[in-house]
C-alpha cells in the first residue's frame, strides 16, 4: 500500500483549527463530528485507503475537476423520510508525483457538506477553475487506478511553495526560470499560499 505526503491548503488548515476549537467547546456536537470526520479522511488518503470509502475520480461537470478525486465521509446521518441519503460530506483532493524520489503528494483541496454541490464549487474556486471551461493539460506521469486521482508532475506553484517552506530553492527551473504569465481571471484566492505539508 502506497503512503502519501499530504499538502493541505491554508483554507482547509483554518477550517481544521476552527472545527477543533468548536469541538472542544461542545464535545459530540456537529463541529466535533465534522472534525473527527475530516481527520478520518486525511488519514485515509495519507495511507492510500481511499478505496475503503465511497468515492471516485472526478471529471468535467460545471467545472473541470478531472485531476481530482473525492472520498465520501459521513459526519451526520441524513435521510429523507425513511430513506438514508448517504455520506454527508466530501473530501476533495488531487495527487502529484514527487520529484525527490519520495512518496507522492496528495493535496487536500476542500472538505464540505455535499448539499448543492458545494464541495465541487469550493474546490473549483480554490483551484481557479472557470465554469464551463475544460482544461486539456492534465498529463499523468504515473498511471493510477480509480478511485485515486490521476498523478501529474508537481506543478511549479506547489514546487515553489514547498521550497519556500523548507528554505531550499527548487532545483527544477532554478536557472533561467521564466516568470509565469498571470491570467486576469485569477481571483485573490489563488494568490494565497497554496498548501502546507503536514
Amino acid at each position: 500500500m502506497t503512503r502519501y505526503r499530504l499538502l493541505v491548503r491554508e483554507e482547509v488548515l483554518r477550517q481544521l483549527a476552527t472545527l477543533r476549537q468548536a469541538g472542544r467547546q461542545q464535545p459530540g456536537g456537529l463541529r466535533d463530528r465534522e472534525f473527527r470526520t475530516i481527520e478520518l479522511g486525511l488519514r485515509a488518503i495519507a495511507h492510500g485507503q481511499e478505496a475503503d470509502f465511497s468515492g471516485k475520480r472526478l471529471g468535467f461537470a460545471t467545472h473541470d475537476l478531472s485531476d481530482c478525486a473525492e472520498i465520501k465521509l459521513s459526519a451526520i446521518p441524513e435521510s429523507r423520510g425513511s430513506r438514508e441519503l448517504g455520506p454527508s460530506h466530501r473530501l476533495i483532493y488531487r495527487e502529484f508525483e514527487a520529484e525527490d524520489g519520495g512518496p507522492p503528494y496528495r493535496q487536500v483541496i476542500a472538505f464540505e457538506p455535499r448539499r448543492d454541490d458545494r464541495p465541487f464549487d469550493v474546490a473549483a474556486a480554490r483551484l481557479g477553475r472557470e465554469r464551463g471551461v475544460r482544461i486539456h493539460e492534465f498529463r499523468p506521469v504515473v498511471r493510477t487506478d480509480p478511485p485515486a486521482p490521476i498523478r501529474p508532475a508537481l506543478p511549479q506553484d506547489l514546487r515553489t511553495a514547498l521550497a519556500a517552506a523548507s528554505g531550499v530553492a527548487p532545483a527544477s527551473g532554478a536557472v533561467r526560470a521564466e516568470r509565469p504569465a498571470q491570467s486576469s481571471h485569477v481571483g485573490a484566492h489563488c494568490n494565497s499560499p497554496p498548501s502546507r505539508e503536514v
